[in-house]
């Protein structure tokens, strides 16, 4: 679950526990919710510009800290009420639902089934039958998604052959499962890598071969899931190291992207040093920046942004041909990228 998604799903389940545990202390709450004191901080502060539509101030859900570090919340009471789904709203909640339930590693998979069973009576016969129509395939081959639910459900140890894309190779890997993980619409298994001696994550679509080991896993009890607020994808030090320079337009990427060290430029740029465990990501990132950043080193990537975005200039030409105007942004990234 991408870090937004697993901040919504914690602030669903935080409104109805403080209201239920009024003047609970900062730090008893953030040990329940398993996040620091700072990410709880941060949730309250959301909480802010949470609540019923019009935005006025009684609209608004009010979070309070007190002395001693008490949490007070007030104008919360509408929220806990039972949700009433539209048609669409209920396909949706649905849909994902039963894309959750193909999942290895589901903690709950019985009550799963019985929430989306209570959502179809609840949807209707049309909501139902919608739904079933809509099929959510993951990229990564039902062979990966078996042979991770048999480690997971039996405690066993995995032995993975893994497609690095940052060095063009395959690796073989043995990892301890720990759970399976959906971000940006990518399925990842997250485990105790034995090789690196360190919690790793693997793209589901980037498993070439996958075995059950007849060994059982050992997760070190030290080992902790990645908080997934950071994202995840997070840079190690034997990941590839990327030099990118942007223009002050782009001095934000230094801000939402972890690195290595920054160097001011003239006229307010920025010369960024950073890890790239997906080069892909990196590559997406400068053709959004257009004009304002280009990569400087690796040349192999830098001539690969270019080509990338010369292909796409020619579609866009070809498109301007037959009276497409919109090639304006795609130019920038071509020149951003020479």
């Amino acid at each position: 679950m991408s870090g937004a998604a697993a901040q919504v799903r914690r602030l669903l389940n935080l409104v109805p526990y403080l209201l239920e545990h009024d003047g609970a202390k900062l730090t008893e709450v953030a040990a329940e919710f398993n996040v620091s004191e700072k990410q709880l901080r941060k949730d309250l502060e959301t909480l802010w510009m949470c609540g019923l539509p019009g935005g006025l101030p009684d609209d608004l859900m009010e979070a309070h800290i007190g002395e001693g570090g008490t949490i007070h919340l007030e104008n919360a009471e509408a929220i806990v009420r039972p949700l009433r789904f539209s048609v669409r709203e209920a396909v949706a909640l649905l849909v994902a639902l039963r894309a959750l339930a193909q999942l290895p590693g589901v903690a709950d998979r019985d009550a799963l089934l019985r929430a989306i069973a209570k959502l179809e009576e609840a949807a209707g016969e049309r909501g139902a039958q919608a739904s079933q129509r809509v099929t959510v395939a993951f990229e990564a081959r039902a062979t990966v998604l078996d042979r991770i639910r048999q480690a997971l459900d039996a405690g066993r140890r995995l032995r993975l052959e893994y497609f690095v894309p940052s060095r063009d190779q395959v690796t073989e890997r043995d990892v301890d499962p720990m759970r399976v993980i959906l971000s940006d619409g990518h399925a990842y298994l997250e485990g105790w890598c034995r090789r690196s001696e360190a919690v790793r994550t693997f793209r589901l679509s980037r498993i070439v071969a996958i075995e059950v080991l007849d060994v059982a896993a050992e997760v070190p009890e030290a080992a902790e899931p990645n908080d997934l607020d950071e994202g995840v994808l997070r840079p190690a030090a034997d990941d590839p190291l990327v030099t990118l320079e942007v223009t002050r337009h782009a001095r934000w990427v230094a801000e939402n992207y972890p690195n290595e060290g920054v160097e001011e430029l003239p006229e307010g740029g920025l010369r960024i040093a950073l890890r790239a465990p997906d080069q892909g990501r990196i590559l997406r990132l400068v053709l959004r920046l257009g004009a304002d950043g280009r990569i400087v080193d690796p040349p192999a990537l830098a001539d690969q942004v270019r080509k990338t975005a010369a292909e796409a200039l020619a579609l866009y030409g070809d498109e301007g041909e037959s009276g497409g105007d919109g090639d304006d942004g795609v130019d920038r990234a071509a020149r951003g990228a020479a």
